[in-house]
């Protein structure tokens, strides 16, 4: 299974200062708590404004119809069934790993996904061939 999660950074806040809080003082709290619930993946895909502006400005020319997301992050994690999200949120350690968040995250924009995940191509190689789940 993979749960994704988009996040906005608070109103006051650079990208800076929110991916550094991300980064140096969350993750080191979050990780122990997700291995300790069986998530084997967490990856960040980091959206700085100093990438998608111009890329905003040049699928404008390709596509004026398509919106290049604003969100500052993307995060997505791999985790063995729905259940573990509950699971972890319902921590006792994940309540305090996240206590500060609301001084760097907007949480009222936060945008949430879970499904399942077929990687096609890696490295260049097929993996699978395409198939209708």
């Amino acid at each position: 299974m993979k749960f994704t999660l988009t996040h906005y950074r608070k109103a006051g806040r650079t990208h800076e200062e929110f991916m550094e809080w991300l980064v140096l003082v969350h993750l080191p709290k979050a990780i122990p708590i997700f291995q300790k619930h069986g998530i084997t993946g967490y990856a960040l895909f980091d959206t700085p404004a100093t990438i998608n502006d111009p890329f905003r400005q040049a699928i404008q020319q390709v596509n004026p119809t398509w919106e290049v997301a604003d969100y500052d992050c993307f995060i997505e994690y791999t985790l063995p069934s729905v259940d573990t999200i509950t699971n972890v949120m319902g921590d006792p350690e994940w309540i305090e790993a996240v206590s500060d968040q609301y001084d760097y995250v907007d949480v009222t924009k936060a945008l949430l996904s879970v499904g399942t995940h077929t990687q096609y191509l890696a490295g260049g190689n097929v993996l699978s061939p395409p198939t209708i789940l």
